[in-house]
């Protein structure tokens, strides 16, 4: 064990290893269970690995999601060992053994799902490419803790190593833009906020209103929805801001960071030329600015056939869902 340490020690200085520990620098520090790496597995909102990781402890599926949702050094504090006398772990409601393959099929799809998600995670593990990663402070016996060291490396290494570094998509999955006003934000919900006199002077103009964009809740069923749609399709904004009025562009990332930051962090276009973007399907309202000219699918919603995310789900989703 001494000369394993002295091994590892021995590559870390030659820049061939990495220690993954939340304290230490880049990019070991955003590869830590412990950072605040969010991302949305089988419609739970994780604020975590962590937060993940210590929800399956506890067989309530209000209180696992609530620990699903926290941040890495709160969920930490959360640990339990009581599930370590049957072995049995817990997630949505169906008993796991931690020793089973189901349980390491659950690990594995768990943190697909943050790597395909959340940008700064996967680019940080593609940042160790040829690296040997190991974690110093993990627990080796898997009896004791609810993912060992080995098993914690071994997932990573093996989505590193098995990812197209020439393609930041999963080759797998369609590139799907939503556009903002009318499709995931309440344009009139802003109008009912403006007072009389504001209406007047920009009457016929209102998106030039400064600050309206910010004030915009979201449709119904739009957080939800993307969230969903998240888990199956590579997304992006694409969306489009009056050119008169410059408060709306900063507006609009301001909107995105307060309601899907987790989703869209920068993953963003702002164009009036929709038509430029690469990609398979576009969810817009209007065929303006180039998105009837959209080179993949254009889904109008609000029209007869998609009236509502309802229906956009319905048409988009796997049918087994």
């Amino acid at each position: 064990m001494k000369l394993k340490k002295l091994y590892l020690r021995w590559l870390v200085w030659r820049g061939k290893a990495l220690d993954i520990w939340s304290k230490s620098p880049y990019p070991a520090n955003v590869l830590s269970n412990l950072c605040s790496n969010g991302f949305r597995f089988d419609g739970v909102l994780c604020g975590s690995m962590e937060g993940f990781l210590q929800s399956l402890k506890y067989q309530d599926a209000n209180r696992q999601r609530q620990i699903c949702s926290m941040k890495g050094k709160n969920a930490k504090n959360m640990t339990s060992t009581h599930w370590q006398t049957d072995q049995i772990v817990w997630w949505k409601g169906v008993a796991i053994n931690r020793q089973s393959k189901e349980f390491q099929d659950l690990i594995s799809r768990a943190y697909k799902a943050m790597f395909e998600q959340n940008e700064r995670f996967r680019i940080a593990l593609m940042s160790t490419r040829g690296m040997k990663l190991y974690h110093s402070q993990g627990e080796q016996n898997p009896y004791k803790t609810i993912l060992t060291e080995s098993e914690f490396c071994s997932v990573l290494t093996e989505m590193r190593d098995s990812y197209d570094i020439n393609d930041k998509t999963p080759q797998h999955k369609k590139r799907l833009y939503f556009d903002m006003d009318g499709v995931l934000v309440d344009f009139e919900s802003a109008l009912a906020k403006q007072d009389e006199q504001t209406l007047k002077e920009y009457e016929g103009r209102f998106d030039e209103i400064p600050g309206l964009f910010g004030q915009m809740s979201p449709m119904n069923g739009a957080i939800d929805a993307v969230h969903r749609l998240n888990e199956h399709y590579d997304c992006y904004i694409l969306s489009t801001a009056p050119w008169n009025n410059p408060s709306a562009w900063s507006d609009k990332v301001l909107w995105v960071t307060k309601y899907l930051d987790d989703v869209f962090h920068k993953r963003m276009v702002i164009t009036h030329c929709k038509n430029l973007c690469k990609g398979d399907i576009l969810i817009d309202d209007r065929g303006k600015n180039g998105a009837s000219e959209f080179e993949g699918e254009w889904i109008q919603f609000g029209s007869e056939k998609f009236p509502d995310w309802k229906a956009v789900l319905d048409y988009l989703l796997p049918k087994d869902l």
